[in-house]
């Protein structure tokens, strides 16, 4: 449902958002935010490809959201009271106090949407099937299963996805796993 909004919002011949940028923005013509391959600009990547990025990051906004107010709220009011009273400023109880307590729950957040994000499907093939510099790994194993039915290139590729993602998650494990201590 979110995706036939968003391609519905910036369809450029009947889209709100090309109507107010041509109306509104002063737009010379509407842009085809999800089917145009060209560079954005300055950065190396299509407008689709930057749409696409957006449309994920307001997709997963509230669950990052909801993570970190929640861990916000556990952390012990002592500890900035303390930090207060010593005469520690705003920035420094944040940065000293704050922020460590919140860097598990980022790094868990970073490891869930990196690996969501390297199998994310279904909002990538439904905004631009692929195309304009937007066919990731997973809409590309797709293509070489149905559309080319290769299915030993679909299997290669798929298998390499998932020895990255273990690798990474193995990484993640190490670095801030929490150890069990010998009894």
């Amino acid at each position: 449902a979110a995706t036939f909004v968003w391609k519905t919002l910036l369809n450029p011949e009947f889209g709100a958002i090309n109507t107010w940028g041509t109306t509104l923005l002063g737009w010379d013509e509407p842009v085809a935010f999800l089917t145009s391959g060209e560079n954005a600009g300055v950065l190396p990547v299509s407008t689709a490809m930057l749409t696409v990025v957006a449309f994920e990051a307001w997709r997963s906004f509230p669950f990052a959201f909801l993570f970190l107010t929640a861990r916000m709220e556990a952390i012990p009011a002592v500890l900035d009271e303390a930090a207060e009273v010593d005469g520690a400023s705003p920035l420094q109880r944040f940065w000293h106090i704050v922020l460590p307590q919140l860097l598990p729950t980022i790094g868990v957040l970073t490891v869930l949407r990196f690996i969501w994000t390297f199998n994310d499907f279904d909002a990538i093939y439904l905004l631009t099937g692929g195309g304009s510099g937007t066919q990731v790994v997973a809409v590309r194993v797709y293509d070489f299963l149905i559309s080319r039915g290769n299915i030993g290139t679909a299997a290669a590729q798929a298998l390499v996805l998932a020895v990255i993602l273990a690798v990474l998650v193995t990484v993640y494990l190490k670095l801030f796993g929490r150890s069990e201590e010998a009894a």
